[in-house]
């Protein structure tokens, strides 16, 4: 899992800022797309307080368990974890009849310097109702757009191919829409102790990936949660290797 600690991240937003100059301004041929690592997060981090409601949900509000993850979509890791076990999860688990699992994703900027557009991105596709399209697309298609010096066409191309309105999408990132949700996200992940991405939280309890398959060991947990409800057991510990 990518590990950065908050200090990094806050310096390496500092030099970006410092460094980049007017580009950050623009982002895409004309200024029309998408910036880069926004001067003015700085900022709006100083001012945000953490607000768990800015989680993105995926499944049923009733679901009986809760995954939480906190995601930078620059992360490779994220990127491969949500291509396979994130999406094995959810199809199997989030969004089925009566799923039993509810997803919270909350965006984690660790200090990659186009991470706030793609999260931009994502949530001003949210008010078209296409967040997770969008939020899947470019965790996909992440070595297209995650080191360039200008994401902004990049990006802009991803949000059109997952069927956003061109217009209002622009709109919503020109006037950085969400960026007070994306600097609240980022403090309930501070909050939480999160400092690497993808962190995971399975009702409130750590998730320890490291050393396992990612999918088998989360869907052993959720099976055992299930079945510690199903006994009337919830308020053990329903795991035979430990909740993480």
């Amino acid at each position: 899992m990518a590990k950065k600690t908050n200090w990094l991240f806050r310096g390496t937003l500092a030099a970006i800022v410092i460094v980049g100059g007017g580009w950050l301004l623009l982002g895409g041929r004309g200024g029309s797309g998408p910036p880069a690592t926004h001067p003015d997060l700085l900022a709006v981090l100083a001012e945000a307080e953490a607000d768990p409601s800015v989680g993105v949900t995926l499944g049923p509000e009733s679901a009986p368990i809760t995954i939480e993850e906190f995601y930078d979509p620059s992360c490779p890791h994220c990127a491969t974890f949500a291509g396979f076990a994130g999406k094995l999860i959810r199809q199997n688990y989030v969004e089925t009849a009566n799923a039993p699992v509810r997803w919270v994703s909350y965006d984690y900027m660790i200090g990659f310097p186009n991470s706030v557009a793609a999260s931009l991105a994502a949530r001003c596709a949210g008010d078209q109702g296409l967040y997770w399209p969008v939020h899947d697309l470019l965790l996909a298609r992440q070595t297209r757009w995650y080191q360039l010096p200008d994401p902004g066409d990049a990006i802009a191309e991803i949000a059109g191919q997952a069927g956003v309105e061109a217009g209002a999408w622009e709109a919503c990132m020109r006037d950085r829409r969400h960026l007070d949700a994306i600097a609240a996200s980022h403090k309930v992940g501070e909050t939480r102790g999160v400092n690497s991405t993808p962190t995971l939280f399975i009702d409130g309890e750590r998730v320890d990936l490291q050393g396992v398959d990612p999918y088998t060991h989360l869907e052993g947990l959720i099976q055992a949660r299930l079945a510690a409800m199903s006994s009337g057991s919830a308020g053990s510990d329903p795991s035979p290797q430990g909740t993480p």
